[in-house]
């Protein structure tokens, strides 16, 4: 899972790296049209700047971070949904986030692990 202490070095400068989708879906097709990844390389103000943007505001940013990236892979040409969500789900692996927007709700081990840990604290808390 990203945190802020995932930090790479390029060229003598530290970047934090970030996992990037696009995607275009065909509403008369019924299935995406084009699909495509990059891994993205910010500077910490860069980061910082994106990580505390409002996403919901509706206005275009005047401040827009454009990082270098890499592009991962590319699919151009007709992709089923349901193979569309297993890429997506490949590309943000090990980040329960990924299951749980297309899903509704968390991962089995995730949601076991949640509840060992509320079991552990109740138990502390009244003393058994």
């Amino acid at each position: 899972m990203k945190t802020e202490d995932i930090k790479i070095k390029v060229g003598g400068v530290y970047y934090f790296p970030a996992r990037y989708l696009h995607a275009e879906f065909d509403l008369a097709a019924n299935c995406f049209r084009h699909f495509d990844s990059a891994i993205q390389l910010f500077t910490e103000e860069e980061y910082l700047q994106r990580r505390d943007f409002d996403f919901n505001m509706t206005m275009k940013n005047p401040t827009h971070v454009k990082a270098r990236s890499s592009k991962v892979f590319k699919i151009n040409g007709p992709l089923k949904t349901e193979d569309w969500v297993e890429f997506c789900c490949h590309f943000y692996t090990a980040n329960p986030l990924t299951f749980e927007y297309f899903s509704g709700q968390y991962p089995k081990h995730v949601t076991e692990a949640l509840e060992r840990i509320r079991d552990h604290a109740s138990q502390l808390a009244s003393g058994t």
